[in-house]
């Protein structure tokens, strides 16, 4: 599913909200359906090794906070319920600053993110021995450090974001006929103390 909608990322300020992806299956499936597309509980289960019922009621949990919407134009006949990302999300720990309860909350929230990321960078490195040279010499890391202030961290930010956007909305498959793979990109920025 194309990644170029043209709504700005929701960003999530309601720490009832953000306690949805306090639970690591719910951003896993959360992802799916943007990445992917509308899908069924059914569809999820199986790809997250989960029961329907179990994905169901967190497909519910996420609709409840308006993450996810039913999709019935994508249903078909009808019979299935079939689910959709809208929006993709962010927050800022900025919003939660002046409560420590729901500082704590964004923490597990980065932390959950955190170890998701993880999981799927150890197995795509698993998996890059099998691809081809070509992807296995597009694979990057890097962790460069620079020295700025908060304001030029602020537009180094924006500026990166505005890069990844004009590589959203992509097709499956390149205008020549090539299969694009997921790439997940992780960017953090913060100060640190060496």
């Amino acid at each position: 599913m194309p990644d170029d909608r043209p709504e700005p990322p929701r960003l999530v300020r309601d720490v009832e909200a953000l306690k949805v992806f306090t639970h690591p299956l719910r951003f896993r499936l959360f992802r799916l359906l943007y990445t992917d597309g509308p899908a069924t509980a059914s569809e999820l289960g199986r790809i997250v090794d989960a029961t329907p019922s179990l994905v169901s009621y967190h497909l519910r949990t996420m609709a409840k906070h308006g993450f996810i919407a039913e999709a019935p134009e994508a249903s078909g006949d009808g019979r299935e319920r079939r689910w959709r990302v809208e929006r993709d999300l962010r927050f800022n720990h900025t919003d939660f600053a002046d409560d420590p309860a729901a500082w704590e909350v964004a923490n597990t929230v980065v932390q959950v993110l955190h170890s998701e990321r993880n999981e799927r960078y150890e197995a795509a490195m698993r998996r890059l021995r099998s691809m081809s040279r070509e992807w296995q010499d597009a694979t990057f890391g890097a962790g460069p450090t620079v020295r700025l202030t908060a304001a030029e961290l602020a537009q180094l930010s924006e500026e990166l974001m505005a890069v990844v956007d004009r590589y959203r909305g992509r097709p499956a498959v390149s205008e020549d006929g090539e299969p694009r793979e997921r790439v997940l990109l992780e960017m953090i920025g913060f100060p640190y103390e060496p």
